[in-house]
């Protein structure tokens, strides 16, 4: 008696699963899953970085395309801390377009 209760139970247990599977694949394909991600390339918003203040705060820095903007998350709220702020990648960036001088002697007017 128990290995035909067994039996049973694996019997139900492949079809719920083998149902939840057709059902999924059903609604995929009919396109009621929602919009699809884009590419990884394409995407606008990143999160850069995030830091726990407290048990119920974080402080999360977003990147929206050349932009990053500091928000204060907790439970019940959002606060902007700043916004606009130019990426670590433009930082980067601005400071290779200074122009090193160098001192060479060539250059040197008396």
């Amino acid at each position: 008696m128990d290995t035909l209760v067994i039996v049973k139970f694996v019997a139900v247990f492949i079809f719920v699963i083998s149902l939840m599977l057709f059902l999924s694949h059903i609604v995929k394909r009919s396109g009621l899953a929602g919009p699809v991600l884009t590419r990884p390339s394409k995407r606008r918003l990143k999160v850069v970085e995030f830091l726990p203040v407290d048990h119920k705060r974080r402080l999360v820095l977003v990147r929206c395309d050349d932009r990053e903007h500091l928000l204060l998350l907790g439970q019940e709220s959002e606060t902007v801390i700043e916004t606009g702020l130019p990426s670590q990648d433009d930082a980067e960036e601005e400071q290779e377009r200074v122009v090193s001088f160098s001192r060479d002697p060539r250059n040197v007017k008396v």
